[in-house]
Formats: structure tokens, sequence, C-alpha cells
């Protein structure tokens, strides 16, 4: 069988399915990855094959549409859904391309969240399989737990329940662009927003998120399968910089600050904040410079400017981690074991901020547009002196460590396609 995951984005999109990828190959499936061509040379090594996505989400992320989407987003939800429309509508044709493209060599495909739809009409056209690799919950439910979007997040209602489907109503409207080009070119009907909740609530759906962190509510059907992380470990061959190593190595375990994929309009300005919270908690830090280009000619000698680091090496040997709240970096500061906090711009990122404050191993979240000198070193004071929070994010990390995310998954993978 051969099998397409189509990892549209980010790394942090990309990476649980290379590992996901790795996990079915093993099991005898052949297994491609359909990436940004900057990826090519990372998964090809990895041992799979690699099929281009011609949209380069960095490029578009670095334009103002995609400046103002993380920049005007975090003030306002609908402001948030203007700008990912312009976001997706810019890359229509570019995905439509690529679905087209790759249609008729595979066998079985797995979509994340943004290719859901058009995948799913292509599919059912010429009689393939199809899933959703989802690093997020999507499907409504009664539980604020596993509700992205719940109104009540600390209760079990059906409000939350009704807020799930709104949200669907209103991202169908958002990721339309895309699903009516590749529609209208195999002359299919166009989309409604009854095909995209059909797409996303009836297409059997591998989860890869632990069940510790969203425990599956019982008003969730048997296509949401919640498998436990798809975690890819560092090559063991990696080592560290020279430089990296030596700083250290120079002193106790750092604090990291990393905003990912996360551009900024004005990065200097970022970074003289980010240092002026380290200076004012009196702790080391390293700060990954990430999409934004954060970058310095001069820095303390107790920070440390990072490119880059595979995070299943790095973040262990940190004291804590501040990150955008990415569900890929969420899932690697939790299974680290150190306690996180999440400044979070866009989309799922709030929820995953909030679901480590509720699992007492982080403090509470931040919102980007709200960041402060004073609030973020607050929240670096708490994470380093509050002693329970640290051990009970140690605890965490090792039952995390414990699961088998990628052998459930590819188990519920055998059990849908069969």
């Amino acid at each position: 069988m051969r099998v397409l995951l189509f990892g549209f984005g980010s790394r942090g999109d990309v990476q649980p399915f290379v590992a996901l990828g790795k996990g079915l190959q093993g099991a005898g499936y052949d297994v491609t990855i359909a990436a940004g061509v900057n990826f090519q040379s990372w998964i090809e090594q990895e041992g799979l094959k690699f099929d281009p996505v011609h949209v380069d989400i960095e490029a578009v992320m670095q334009t103002d549409i995609g400046k103002n989407w993380l920049e005007a987003s975090s003030h306002n939800p609908m402001t948030e859904l203007q700008n990912m429309r312009r976001m997706v509508q810019v890359s229509a044709t570019g995905i439509a391309d690529d679905v087209i493209a790759m249609l008729d060599k595979y066998d079985t495909f797995i979509s994340g969240v943004l290719t859901v739809e058009p995948m799913a009409a292509v599919s059912q056209a010429r009689g393939k399989r199809h899933l959703i690799g989802l690093l997020s919950p999507w499907a409504p439910t009664r539980s604020g737990a596993a509700g992205m979007q719940a109104p009540l997040p600390r209760r079990n209602s059906v409000i939350n329940y009704l807020m799930g489907y709104v949200v669907e109503v209103m991202m169908s409207n958002v990721l339309r662009p895309a699903s009516v080009e590749v529609r209208d070119r195999l002359k299919l009907p166009k989309p409604s927003p009854a095909t995209f909740m059909r797409a996303w609530n009836q297409t059997p759906a591998l989860i890869g998120i632990s069940p510790l962190v969203v425990p599956p509510p019982p008003d969730w059907n048997a296509f949401q399968q919640v498998t436990g992380y798809w975690f890819l470990d560092a090559d063991p061959a990696w080592k560290p910089s020279a430089a990296l190593a030596a700083f250290l190595e120079a002193g106790p375990p750092p604090v990291y600050i990393g905003f990912g994929s996360m551009t900024s309009r004005d990065p200097e300005a970022t970074l003289q904040l980010l240092l002026a919270a380290l200076a004012k908690s009196g702790q080391r830090g390293i700060i990954h410079s990430g999409w934004a280009g954060l970058n310095s000619e001069s820095l303390p000698p107790n920070v440390f400017l990072l490119e880059g680091a595979p995070h299943s090496w790095l973040f262990p040997r940190m004291a804590a981690v501040v990150h955008h709240g990415g569900a890929g970096t969420t899932s690697a500061a939790l299974r680290a074991g150190v306690p996180s906090a999440v400044v979070a711009h866009i989309g799922d990122q709030p929820f995953w901020g909030r679901r480590i404050h509720e699992l007492g191993v982080g403090a509470p979240p931040l919102r980007r547009h709200q960041l402060t000198v004073d609030n973020l070193s607050e929240t670096i004071h708490l994470l380093m002196s509050d002693a329970p929070l640290r051990q009970r994010a140690s605890a965490f990390g090792e039952r995390l460590r414990a699961e088998d995310g990628i052998g459930n998954a590819v188990r519920a993978f055998e059990r849908f396609v069969s």
C-alpha cells in the first residue's frame, strides 16, 4: 500500500508526520512524505520518500499578510480568521496543484487539518482511502479539557459542544479557497459548510496527542483515535556546536525562550524584551532566533543565541522552557519533564498554554500582544522557584516517555484501512 502523509506547514507540522511515517514504514507500508522543498534532505535522511509541496510557508509567513496574521490576530479571534483566510487565498493555487499532482500516485492519504476537505473530496472521487493526522483536537465535545475553543474550559457543557460546531463553520469559510480550486479543476460540486464538517467529523482521525494531556471525551465517535504523541528523536550522531556545548557547561541549566515559526515585524524590539526579562529574573538563557530572525552582535555573557537544535536533545538540558505553544514544541517540553509556559500568538497555541497550566506543570499562559518585560520575568521566576510545579513537570515527563504513540497510531491506521 502506497501511503502519502501530506505534511503542509512548518517544521513543527511536518516532524510528527515524519515520525509516524517511519512507524508505518516499519510496519511494511510504502510511505512518502509531502512537505516543503526545504525539508527534502532531512526527510530523505530519515529514510523516507519525498514529494514536494510547492507552497513555501516560511516565505508566506514573512509577507505582510503572514505578519498581520501573527501580530494583529492575537487581539481578536475574528481578525485572526480573516487574516488566516487571506493566507489560504494566496496559497490556494499551489495547494491545488500539489493535491492534484499527487492524486494518482498513492492509495491512501493522511492529511493535516488545512487540507482535510480537498483531500476528502478527491479521495472519494477516485476511490482512495483518506485519514486525518491531527496534532490538536478539533472534534466538537462537551469536554473543556478536549475542546480547543471551549467557552467553559473547566467544565463539561453543551455550550462547549455547540461552540465546536460554530468553529467548524467559521473554519470552513477560512479554508474554502483551496477546496474550491481543487473541486473546480476536478469538476466536482463546490464545497459547503456541511461538506467540511462531514470531512472533519466522519473521516478516521489519528490524533497525535497524549491522552494524559487531552483525555478522550466520551462524546467523540469511533473515528477519533487519540494515540499519544508522535515523537522523532534526534539522530544519535547529532552533536551541538562547540559554542553551545561550552555555554551549557559554563553554568547552571538556562531558560529556553523561543517562538519557533512565529515571525515578527520588529525582531530587534522582541529580542531586547527577552533579554531584559532574563536580566530582571537573574537567569541564564538560550534564545532561539526562529523565523522571527532574532539576531544581535552583542549579547550579555549569560545569554546564548541559538539558530537551532533538536528539542529532544535540548529541552532536557534546560531549567525551563518558554515557547509559542505550537503543538510540537508543547509536546517536546512536556516530554522533557521541565516546567514550561506559553506565549500564545495564534491558532491552537492558547489551548496548549491553558492545558499546560491546568495540568499543573507550567505557568499561566501569556498572549503575545500582552507580553512585557515584567510579566515575562515573573513567569520565569515562577517556573524556576515553584518546587512542587517542577516536581509535577518531572513526573509528568516520565509518564509521557512511557507511552507508545507511534505504535498506537500504526495499529489504529491498520484498523481503519483493513
